[in-house]
């Protein structure tokens, strides 16, 4: 069965993301591995206590991303998401930027989550962060040497990153389904910049029924356009105070977008 139907079921899930602040090792570290957690710890409530449907942890704070981080940065994200899984019941996931799925899979393998988000699953991309090579062989290779039921959630075109090479649409879709990942991501060109409604139908349209969820720019007006269109999404931005991304989650907000898909 595919793990993301398996994880919600009939749900169309609000994933909310709890943004880590810069990690040891990230340009903007505070000095205090306790005071990333805690800040997290309140945004987490927040999103349990508003209604939201899963969580995705990322170091979101780690501008600019490297494409390995050093052991501390990992070992103080692996700190921190474990401490973050015993408070929570919700299926929870990991994201390291920028598409570290090493990283990724050893966190959620080590700590209990149950999905991680990989960025380039099979797409060659290049931006800030650098030329991204396609992880789909490498993320796969390490399911099956240390296999567990963690969903493996794709992104397609994701945002911040442009194509080296222009590849069709379809072509990604398939490559993506039958390179065993089990749920697409349709993002805008960068955070809290939300793709068409076409984008999310069409993409829907050649995926068939494999979950397509939008990954970006969704709000309290256009959420229930999007979640007819797809089969859920991950909310940032708009879940923030104010709707400024670098503040905490407003556990206000959340509950306005949760009530509107009723």
């Amino acid at each position: 069965m595919n793990l993301f139907r398996k994880l919600f079921k009939e749900t169309k899930p609000v994933i909310g993301m709890v943004h880590l602040h810069p990690l040891p090792g990230a340009p903007g570290y505070c000095g205090s591995v306790e005071k990333i957690y805690e800040a997290a710890y309140r945004d987490l409530q927040n999103l349990i206590e508003g209604g939201a449907n899963a969580v995705i942890v990322e170091n979101f704070g780690d501008i600019p991303y490297a494409r390995d981080n050093e052991l501390i940065t990992n070992t103080a994200f692996a700190a921190i998401a474990s401490r973050l899984r015993q408070e929570c019941d919700l299926p929870m996931g990991i994201n390291v930027q920028f598409d570290n799925v090493e990283a990724e899979w050893a966190i959620a393998y080590s700590c209990g989550y149950d999905f991680i988000r990989s960025e380039v699953f099979a797409e060659n991309r290049m931006g800030p962060n650098g030329v991204c090579i396609a992880s789909g062989p490498q993320i796969m290779r390490l399911k099956a040497k240390y296999p567990k039921d963690i969903a493996l959630l794709a992104d397609v075109n994701v945002k911040h990153t442009f194509p080296i090479v222009e590849q069709p649409l379809d072509f990604t879709i398939e490559s993506i389904i039958e390179g065993g990942a089990d749920c697409l991501i349709c993002t805008g060109v960068m955070t809290g910049k939300s793709p068409g409604i076409e984008d999310v139908e069409l993409m829907k349209k050649i995926a068939g029924d494999f979950p397509v969820i939008v990954g970006s720019g969704v709000n309290d007006k256009t959420a229930k356009d999007y979640f007819a269109a797809a089969d859920g999404a991950i909310i940032g931005s708009y879940f923030k105070e104010g709707g400024d991304v670098m503040r905490p989650i407003d556990q206000k907000r959340v509950k306005t977008l949760v009530d509107a898909l009723r």
